[in-house]
């Protein structure tokens, strides 16, 4: 299956498609699963904060407005308030057990406000700046000078049915920010890990899974090899018979015609079955030991010459344009390179209408060769492009017909460029003719 790069492209592709719709699946669930994480955490943070909150609140809210009362309520808690902004005690970095002791050792700090949102006591961790929001909303999160993270919950502390203060009670979320800051670092790093394995292993199953495939393409491969080596032995006594009975005729005028119809049909059935044979050598390799260095500049210039007599025949102007000054070698199978370049100019004379023109050009293009047949013929529609190098694919079959064309002339020059690691490129617009390009490896 490696040999054949029709397969293995195919194998590519099918692995590629593989990895990445298991690569958007595994993101999915990576972000599904960060998402959920995260918010489990949150929602356990924010249950605990809620406890404490309601703690605190059903004990600060009879005291609220009451000094003495708060700072005995202070002491009863262990949890240390600063009434006045110039008579604090320390401030301690945690609740103490009375109030939060499963919570330990995470930091929890507490502040009252008046109505109007002034700080009127706070107490518990030591806290960097922290910002005393206008809005006082009832969750919110909340960072200080130094980057520390807060999750606050914000409770109205009633006096006569009027709200004439508020308890906020907030703990630091750093714990939180580290293990989600390790969930996204395994998830990142397992994410391209886990994708060179599902690379790999969709690689292996694209295999497996064209492997039957592969066999029945090797199968057919092997029927059209034998059976066109088959066909060439009796087609070739039958044209022997042919120019046997011509010779000994009797009567010319009544059985000539047909034994030159049959002379001609059998000539291209042997053509026909001779590609076949060609095709089946190139797919299965076997050309590539036969392989020297080839001057395209001879070529180019021996095919002109050579068909120059169709090109005439047909009122066609061919001519060649080398546009390098030096000989330009590839490494190939030169037969199979004149039949590339044969093919393509046949192809643009017969495409060509009287008093048209063909130019072959031979150019140099970085590492490669570039030889261009242009026409000024019929031109092929857009829809035909993608197929015209397809096996037994005719454009127009009633002139194919008239020409004697099989529909593997194409199929076959394709067949060598890419067997020289080469391929065809064509330009073409209906009525203004058509520019086949071949592209070829240079040798080194």
């Amino acid at each position: 299956m490696q040999r054949n790069p029709i397969f293995h492209q195919t194998r590519l592709r099918l692995a590629a498609w593989y990895t990445l719709v298991m690569g958007g699946i595994l993101g999915l669930s990576s972000l599904g699963v960060y998402s959920v994480v995260a918010h489990a955490y949150y929602e356990t943070i924010d249950q605990g904060l809620q406890s404490v909150a309601n703690a605190l609140h059903k004990s600060i809210e009879p005291a609220w407005q009451q000094p003495g009362q708060l700072q005995r309520l202070a002491k009863e808690f262990s949890l240390e308030l600063c009434v006045a902004q110039t008579n604090c005690l320390p401030k301690t970095t945690a609740i103490k057990k009375s109030i939060a002791e499963a919570a330990n050792p995470v930091n929890y700090y507490i502040r009252l406000l008046d109505s109007s949102g002034k700080l009127f006591a706070s107490g518990g961790m030591e806290f960097d700046k922290l910002p005393i929001t206008s809005e006082l909303q009832h969750w919110q999160i909340l960072t200080d000078s130094s980057g520390t993270r807060y999750r606050e919950i914000t409770l109205p502390l009633y006096t006569q049915n009027q709200v004439s203060g508020y308890l906020q009670v907030a703990r630091s979320i750093t714990d939180l920010d580290q293990h989600l800051a390790y969930l996204k670092l395994a998830l990142m790093l397992g994410l391209p890990i886990s994708m060179i394995f599902v690379g790999l292993s969709s690689w292996w199953l694209a295999g497996r899974a064209m492997q039957p495939v592969y066999l029945s393409y090797q199968q057919m491969q092997q029927f059209t090899a034998d059976a066109a080596h088959e066909f060439r032995t009796p087609l070739a006594a039958m044209y022997s018979t042919i120019e046997a009975a011509i010779k000994l005729q009797q009567e010319p005028k009544s059985n000539g015609g047909i034994l030159d119809v049959l002379k001609r049909q059998n000539r291209r059935l042997s053509q026909l079955v001779g590609d076949l044979l060609l095709l089946t050598r190139i797919d299965q390799k076997e050309l590539t030991g036969e392989y020297q260095s080839c001057c395209l500049n001879d070529l180019i210039s021996d095919l002109t010459e050579e068909l120059a007599f169709l090109a005439v025949e047909t009122k066609v102007n061919l001519s060649k344009q080398v546009q390098v000054s030096e000989k330009l070698y590839v490494m190939g199978n030169e037969e199979q390179l004149y039949r590339l370049i044969s093919n393509l100019i046949a192809n643009a004379i017969q495409a060509t209408s009287s008093g048209g023109k063909v130019t072959v050009f031979l150019e140099k293009s970085e590492l490669y060769a570039m030889i261009k047949v242009e026409d000024t013929g019929i031109g092929i529609a857009v829809e035909h492009q993608q197929r015209i190098f397809d096996r037994f694919y005719r454009v127009d079959r009633n002139r194919s017909r008239t020409s004697g064309g099989s529909g593997l002339g194409l199929a076959i020059a394709i067949a060598i460029a890419r067997a020289h690691k080469g391929n065809i490129h064509v330009q073409s617009q209906p009525g203004l003719g058509s520019t086949f390009t071949v592209r070829l490896p240079l040798s080194l």
